[in-house]
C-alpha cells in the first residue's frame, strides 16, 4: 500500500509539543509532506528559532515515520514559523521585541578580529555590573563560537513559556546562548539569514526582564551578527576589543567604521593581553608590542577603558566556569573592575 500524507499525519498526531503539551499536527508544525516511494520528507515549523526541544522534536518525528512499514527512509527538516503563524497558536503573538522592553541599556563588545579576548571582557564586564549592584544580562550572540555558557561554569538548556524563552542565570547573571540549546559538541551550521532571524529572537522574544545592562558577546568581524544587532535595538554603547599587535588594529579600524556607519556609540577601547607580570617582581614584559591601545583611542579620539594583563588566572578562570572578576584582590579583577568604572563614567558623558 502506498505512503499517503493522510497516513504521515495519523502517525505524527500523537507527538505533542514539549512546551505547549499539544499535538504538532494540530498547532500546524507540520508545514510540508513529500513522499517519492518509500521515502518521505516532513518539514516542522518550530514556533521559534531558538527553540530548547529542536532535536528531542526532529528525533520524535523521525522515528513515527520509519514506524510506518512502508517508510524506508525519512528526513526531517526544521524551520520556524511566521509571525502570523504564531499568533494562531499563542493567541496575542508577542511582540518582535517583547523581552527587551524592560532593558534599560544594550552594551555590545565588538572585535575586528577572532582570539583577541573578546568573550573574556563580556563575560566579567557583565560579572562586575553585577557586583555593582546592576541587574545584569549577557547574550551570547556568537552563533558560530558560542562560548560564553563555557565561561560561566553553566550546561543547563533554557526552558520556553507562551512563545518566549527563559534565561539561565549563573553568578546573578542572566545568560543566553546558542550553545545552551545544541547541546555540547554539537555545531551550529547557520547561514546568514538564520543568524539574523536567531539574533533578533534572543533580543526580542527571551524574557529578560528588568535589566540594568544586556551586554552583548558580537562575533568577531563586520558580518551579519555585528549588522543586525545594530540595527535592529538602540545599542547605549559599544566597546571594542583588541590586542597591542599591528594586525590587530588594522581590524580595530573596520569594526569602529561598521558601527560609525550605523550612527552607533562607540564607548571605548580595551586592550587585552597587554602585558605579562613576570612572577616574583614589579617588572612586566610586553610580549605582544605595546602602545595599540592608546594609537587606536587616539586615531577615532576614543577613550582607552582600561589594559588587561597577559595572566593566566584570566584563562583559567574562563576554562574552569569561574571567571577571574570574581576574584577578590587579584590583578585581573583590579583590571576589569577599572575598565567597568571607566565604561559607565563614558556612558555619562
Amino acid at each position: 500500500m502506498a505512503v499517503t500524507k493522510e497516513t504521515v499525519l495519523e502517525a505524527l498526531k500523537d507527538i505533542q509539543d514539549p512546551e505547549l503539551n499539544r499535538s504538532i499536527v494540530e498547532l500546524g508544525m507540520i508545514q510540508n509532506i513529500e513522499i517519492a516511494g518509500t521515502a518521505v520528507r516532513v518539514t516542522v515549523a518550530l514556533t521559534m528559532a531558538g527553540c530548547p526541544f529542536k532535536d528531542q522534536i526532529k528525533e520524535e518525528v523521525r522515528s513515527a515515520l520509519l514506524s510506518i512499514p512502508e517508510i524506508e527512509e525519512a528526513r526531517v527538516v526544521i524551520t520556524t514559523m511566521t509571525s502570523e503563524q504564531r499568533a494562531k497558536v499563542f493567541g496575542n503573538e508577542p511582540s518582535e521585541m517583547e523581552g527587551m522592553k524592560h532593558v534599560k541599556n544594550v552594551v555590545a563588545v565588538a572585535s575586528g578580529k577572532g582570539g583577541v579576548g573578546k568573550s573574556t571582557v563580556s563575560v566579567n564586564l557583565a560579572l562586575t555590573l553585577a557586583k555593582k549592584g546592576y541587574s545584569t544580562g549577557i547574550l551570547d550572540a556568537d552563533m558560530h563560537g558560542p562560548d560564553i555558557p563555557l565561561m560561566m561554569g553553566t550546561r543547563e538548556r533554557p526552558l520556553g513559556s507562551g512563545g518566549m524563552l527563559m534565561p539561565l542565570e549563573k553568578y546573578g547573571v542572566k545568560l543566553m546562548s546558542t550553545a545552551t540549546l545544541a547541546g555540547d559538541g554539537t555545531p551550529v551550521i547557520w547561514r546568514g539569514p538564520l543568524v539574523n532571524k536567531a539574533i533578533k529572537e534572543f533580543l526580542g522574544h527571551v524574557s529578560w526582564g528588568e535589566l540594568d545592562y544586556l551586554v552583548v558577546d558580537l562575533p568577531p568581524g563586520t558580518g551579519d551578527a555585528p549588522l543586525t544587532v545594530a540595527s535592529t535595538i538602540p545599542i547605549a554603547g559599544v566597546i571594542v576589543v583588541t590586542t597591542p599587535q599591528k594586525v590587530a588594529l588594522e581590524d580595530v579600524r573596520r569594526s569602529i567604521a561598521l558601527f560609525n556607519t550605523h550612527d552607533v556609540p562607540v564607548t571605548g577601547i580595551v586592550e587585552n593581553m597587554s602585558y605579562l607580570k613576570i612572577p616574583g617582581s614589579e617588572e612586566t614584559m610586553e610580549v605582544f608590542g605595546s602602545g595599540g591601545g592608546e594609537k587606536i583611542a587616539r586615531a577615532f579620539k576614543l577613550p582607552l577603558l582600561g589594559k588587561i594583563p597577559l595572566d593566566p588566572a584570566i584563562r583559567q578562570g574562563g576554562d574552569s566556569g569561574r571567571p577571574a572578576s570574581l576574584e577578590e584582590d587579584s590583578d585581573a579583577a583590579r583590571a576589569f573592575e577599572e575598565i567597568t568604572d571607566n565604561f559607565l563614567n563614558a556612558l555619562k558623558t
